[in-house]
């Protein structure tokens, strides 16, 4: 039985102080059901997006692009939590991409190691991808690198500046198209702000979030999957008070979590859930 007292007691106060209490976002939305008429994903981050881990590997066996193979077998080094492993395939990554000088290889390069830096960077390495958030979002205003900058800057206690990164990336991404950049940008919004404590903003993030119940969040065509989008709702729902509804969203991504066999994200829901909310 997931607790959510601890949670509400850390939050409510803050909630009520700061902001007030923000208008409700609207109620979470059923799972679509498949229709016999719209065709079944093929594509293996298609396929992984709706659960279907083991169709995904399945599609992405067939795959010849080396990059394309690499940064796969890298994703699910992070998502099963195989430190070792998810490092020697950034790093081999890396390789291919000076190699080749193929540009998208470098952009998976980069979130990947973003993502193996926020799970288990020491100090030095998160510095050394923090310089590399800033000149994609200060510099080139790369939209989905404002939404890792505000992330990484909760994680590392820069609070003033996740702050402001977080009020710059929330702008632009409510702008923006409802796609899967602005779904990636807006659960790092909601989970930086929940790492600053600050439930007014989880609340305001939170009701940019579009992406259907149950689904999971995946990056950069596959480089990369964030779990479920029910967890991003639970942080939301709870940020507002509505605990029964935060409670129903943490054990679906819970479940989620653990029927993919994610370890580092059963943890993360499950501290999330009873309110431990701790920078990673």
């Amino acid at each position: 039985m997931i607790n959510l007292d601890e949670m509400e007691a850390q939050l409510a106060a803050a909630l009520t102080e700061a902001v007030g209490r923000p208008p409700a976002p609207p109620r979470r939305p059923p799972a679509p059901r498949p229709r016999a008429e719209v065709a079944r994903p093929s594509s293996a981050p298609e396929l992984l997006e709706l659960g279907l881990l083991e169709e995904a590997d399945a599609a992405m066996s067939a795959v010849s692009h080396p990059r394309d193979a690499l940064s796969w077998t890298t994703m699910r080094a992070l998502l099963d939590g195989r430190q070792d492993a998810a490092r020697t395939g950034v790093e081999e990554l890396r390789r291919l991409a000076q190699r080749t000088d193929d540009t998208e290889a470098w952009s998976k390069y980069w979130t990947q190691r973003f993502w193996a830096a926020f799970q288990w960077g020491p100090e030095n390495e998160r510095y050394d991808v923090l310089d590399h958030c800033r000149d994609r979002a200060y510099r080139f205003d790369d939209l989905p690198w404002w939404g890792n900058l505000a992330l990484l800057l909760a994680a590392m206690g820069k609070t003033e500046e996740a702050t402001s990164a977080f009020d710059d990336a929330l702008q632009l991404v409510a702008a923006a198209p409802q796609d899967a950049v602005h779904i990636d940008v807006v659960t790092n919004l909601i989970e930086a702000a929940v790492l600053v404590g600050d439930p007014g903003r989880v609340a305001a993030a939170g009701r940019q979030l579009r992406g259907p119940a149950g689904r999971l969040v995946v990056v950069a065509d596959g480089a990369v999957c964030k779990g479920s989008v029910d967890r991003y709702l639970g942080l939301s729902y709870a940020a507002l008070g509505q605990w029964a509804e935060a409670g129903e969203c943490f054990r679906s991504a819970e479940a989620t979590h653990r029927s993919l066999g994610a370890g580092p994200l059963v943890a993360r829901t499950v501290e999330q859930a009873s309110g431990r909310l701790v920078a990673a």
